[in-house]
């Protein structure tokens, strides 16, 4: 069965600032920096899960029209994930309201704890000159892990 999830990059107007949350769960994101999200709920649209993900994480109540859906990640019988960014200065709002923290960074000076795929979704969602009105689609493809 497909898993429907939502990772948002909550951006100040300017850019210049990303809310990240330090994450706990699941233990391979552990300790690692990773974007506003979750799974969406049964019978909840893609948008909808991802304000309501929002509100929950980072106290911040934003609307579906300040989010936009610029690509999802795919792997086959596993999952989906929505990918969203806003631009907005509520991100200066955002506070931790779960055990996971949220950190305000400066885009110009991210961790290095980032997730891998983040190193390429966060310019992707920045790229001005990007047209997302048709979403990117990207399909994983599941590889054997080479043990060490």
């Amino acid at each position: 069965m497909l898993q429907k999830y939502v990772t948002g990059f909550l951006f100040s107007a300017d850019a210049s600032h990303l809310v990240l949350i330090k994450k706990i769960n699941p233990s391979w994101q552990r300790g690692l920096f990773n974007g506003i999200g979750g799974k969406i709920e049964t019978e909840e649209s893609s948008v909808a899960a991802m304000v309501r993900e929002c509100k929950e994480e980072t106290g911040v109540v934003t609307s579906p029209k300040v989010w936009t859906q610029f690509a999802d990640i795919y792997r086959p019988n596993a999952y989906q994930v929505d990918m969203y960014f806003a631009r907005t200065d509520l991100a200066y709002q955002a506070k931790t309201q779960e055990a996971e923290t949220i950190h305000l960074f400066k885009v110009a000076q991210l961790p290095q704890q980032l997730l891998p795929n983040l190193r390429w979704l966060i310019p992707l969602a920045l790229d001005q000159q990007a047209d997302f009105s048709q979403i990117i689609r990207i399909q994983e493809i599941a590889q054997p892990r080479i043990k060490a």
